[in-house]
């Protein structure tokens, strides 16, 4: 059997990155192209922009053609005069062609205005959803990465602790150590077993949840480069990202854009007052073999041009109720779009501050790991001297390990808020998404 060639390059490709280790930007595309919410917003454009389609059909001709048969039957009879009865039957038959088109409908015109304003929003509405797979994505493969480095950790911590617990056990069988120090370690080697089960848990649960994104289980991810150097935001001021936020944020927009279309609704309801005109043609034609008056067979053919006015009154006052009604949506939209605004600089601050925070607390945590590993590179010379106990060795490698641990988080999500803060402004995209990629290495 011959396979499509693109289904062959697609294999191969999958292949190559299982080998070498999926990244960040392989693995957004394809969320990208099989993300459900994705391809719901989509369908809601293709839908919105066949809405623009109706609404201008709304303007145009409307031509057809309408046919009527009948069988007739008459059965007459006079009580005065029985003689004069009638008994007859009879078929009839027409065919019209007509020809409509509105000529002045102000109501058509603003649904096609509204309709384009609409299919903005559905634009925008796909933007913001491929948008959030960047978004969901990243801490979906960062968080893969932490669940890895601490499962890591712990294992190369089980060693170190296995290490002592052997030692202390052979210091006790020869007189130089106590049963204390034998029981400290079998302890701290219990508590890292629970943890590597705990932490291999969390490892298999991350990986599900990249799974509930991309659409298939990874399990071999390319991994922060350890020299990679923390991004500073740039520009380097909040509030100007604030005020930039405040205009592009997908909800603000979305949110603006809803306004517009509530305000489309107040003229459509206005329209319900104005007069229209149409213009109308037709022709008919129409058949009998007879008809209740006669047994004579007719034809006939007639034709029809004219003008539609109409102007209609509010008597009842639902008209002025929709315009009403109208309205009060309109300053309810106006309030969502302070709530957005508000929402988008609120996001912006936060992402913003927890990426510089970030940055600085990096470079902290390295420094902090540097004397965690000197002070543990002490107590191993001072255990072989007799100045330090085995206790505390095991708590100076705790140390080591649970700053590793801080360093790997402070660097995820150092990168998840820079991305973070481009999504809260809204200008998040492949690009961004190619420039975190490149932290990573095989």
């Amino acid at each position: 059997m011959r396979l499509p060639r693109a289904l062959i390059l697609s294999a191969l490709s999958l292949a190559l990155s299982s080998a070498h280790g999926a990244d960040l930007l392989s693995l957004y595309r394809e969320a990208a192209n099989q993300d459900p919410a994705v391809a719901s917003a989509v369908a809601s454009l293709q839908a919105a922009r066949e809405r623009v389609t109706q609404a201008e059909a709304a303007n145009g001709f409307a031509v057809g053609i309408s046919a009527v048969a009948n069988a007739n039957y008459l059965d007459l009879h006079v009580r005065t005069l029985p003689s004069a009865q009638t008994d007859r039957a009879y078929l009839a038959a027409s065919v019209q062609a007509y020809v409509n088109k509105p000529l002045i409908r102000p109501a058509n015109n603003v649904a096609i205005e509204q309709a384009n304003a609409a299919t903005t929003i559905s634009e925008l509405a796909l933007q913001a959803a491929q948008m959030d797979v960047a978004n969901r994505l990243s801490q979906a493969y960062f968080d893969v990465l932490l669940a890895q480095d601490n499962v890591t950790l712990v294992q190369s911590q089980k060693i170190a602790v296995a290490e002592q617990l052997a030692q202390a056990k052979r210091n006790f069988e020869v007189g130089t150590a106590t049963i204390v120090d034998t029981n400290e370690a079998q302890s701290r080697y219990d508590q890292v077993i629970a943890q590597e089960i705990a932490a291999q848990n969390e490892l298999d649960r991350t990986r599900w949840a990249l799974r509930n994104v991309v659409g298939r289980y990874e399990i071999n991810l390319k991994r922060l480069r350890t020299a990679a150097l923390m991004p500073a935001p740039i520009p380097a001021n909040m509030e100007a990202w604030v005020t930039r936020a405040e205009r592009e944020a997908f909800a603000v927009r979305i949110a603006l854009q809803t306004l517009a279309v509530s305000e489309y609704d107040v003229r459509r309801a206005q329209t319900g007052k104005d007069w229209t005109l149409d213009a109308t043609a037709n022709v008919t034609n129409s058949q009998s073999t007879g008809s209740s008056t006669t047994a004579l067979g007719t034809w006939v053919n007639s034709g029809l041009i004219g003008i539609t006015f109409n102007w209609p009154f509010d008597i009842s006052g639902g008209v002025n109720a929709r315009i009403r009604e109208a309205l009060a949506l309109v300053d309810k939209n106006r309030n969502d779009i302070e709530a957005a605004r508000r929402t988008a600089g609120f996001n912006v601050r936060q992402s913003y501050l927890g990426l510089t925070s970030g940055v600085a607390g990096v470079a902290a945590q390295q420094q902090a790991l540097k004397s965690a590993e000197t002070t543990l590179a002490s107590t191993k010379l001072g255990l072989e001297v007799g100045v330090r106990t085995n206790l505390d060795v095991l708590n100076a490698q705790q140390q080591v390990t649970q700053v590793q641990r801080d360093l790997a988080l402070a660097r995820y999500n150092t990168l998840l808020n820079e991305l973070r803060l481009k999504a809260a402004t809204g200008v998040l995209s492949e690009d961004d998404i190619r420039a975190t990629n490149a932290y990573l290495t095989d």
